[in-house]
């Protein structure tokens, strides 16, 4: 992942003052620990990996070393007013339980992802080109999300979208997003 993540900024927008929060797939915390420096959010984290649970540890987070596919239920029903995927949805493997098990435990379901209908994308397929991890990377498979098949997810998840914010190179996209947003940024909830 770029070292500057498109998703950060508006994901912290979208997260009022004080809110209880967990990240799913935390990484290193880098989302977590803004969160509570600049919204004072109570902030809880889970990811799978054993490196970026120690790097959590050591900004001082609460996070727990566990797979997100094999369920939350740690966590009760409406225990945090927002649950972030960010950037994590193209890598599950059975991504709709996820999504179910994150309404079930939050008011609110923040979801990131790369839209994999922008137009850069789309030319570099059109060449020939890879628009996915490099294979001698050692990088984990990635699924190609656009727009439209989010959609489909939500409403397979029995929600719906809140909110949403579209970001491309230089900020918010506003117009066609499904070809110039390289992200996509979601808020839902049960219907």
């Amino acid at each position: 992942m770029a070292s500057h993540r498109l998703d950060l900024e508006a994901i912290i927008d979208l997260i009022p003052p004080k809110a209880r929060v967990l990240d799913l797939g935390c990484g290193d915390g880098l989302l977590l620990a803004m969160l509570a420096q600049r919204r004072q959010a109570i902030a809880r984290g889970v990811e799978l990996v054993e490196a970026n649970v120690r790097a959590c540890i050591a900004r001082g987070l609460s996070v727990r070393q566990g797979n997100i596919e094999e369920g939350l239920a740690d966590y009760s029903d409406q225990a945090f007013d927002y649950v972030i995927l960010s950037e994590t949805l193209a890598y599950l493997d059975r991504p709709l339980p996820v999504v179910i098990e994150m309404l079930r435990v939050g008011k609110h379901a923040v979801i990131s992802f790369d839209n994999a209908g922008y137009w850069a994308d789309r030319w570099r397929a059109l060449r020939g080109d890879a628009t996915g991890n490099d294979l001698c990377s050692g990088d984990p498979r990635a699924r190609a999300i656009t727009l439209p098949q989010f959609a489909t997810l939500v409403a397979c998840a029995g929600a719906r979208v809140e909110q949403h914010i579209f970001v491309g190179r230089r900020g918010r996209v506003h117009h066609w997003p499904a070809l110039f947003a390289r992200i996509a940024v979601y808020v839902i909830s049960r219907s």
